[in-house]
């Protein structure tokens, strides 16, 4: 059980990073951008380490903007935070769940 708690703690701490940058890109898609080729400097072992904190919302904002214009772009990503805010929030629950009832 501690393993399954320590996998949902981590998942939910990714998705808590993907919040942040998911806002980050509903104010700017530059800063977005900008923030991620800071992160990784176009590096492919920087882009590999840094998925799970930040390629989810990467590439979401990347197809998202890719496909829409700014204004539906922006309602898209204020849906999908709020999504994997709602699944962080599942998440941090079951772990303080299976932790409890160790």
């Amino acid at each position: 059980m501690e393993l399954i708690g320590t996998i949902l703690f981590a998942l939910a701490a990714f998705l808590l990073f993907n919040v942040l940058f998911a806002l980050l890109y509903i104010l700017s898609k530059s800063a977005g951008i900008g923030f991620y080729r800071w992160i990784t400097h176009d590096l492919d072992f920087l882009v590999i380490l840094s998925f799970p904190l930040l390629g989810l919302t990467q590439w979401a904002a990347s197809s998202i903007y890719g496909r829409f214009n700014w204004f539906v772009a922006r309602v898209l990503l204020i849906l999908y935070t709020i999504v994997i805010f709602i699944i962080a929030i599942v998440s941090f629950i079951v772990f303080a769940y299976i932790e409890d009832n160790r």
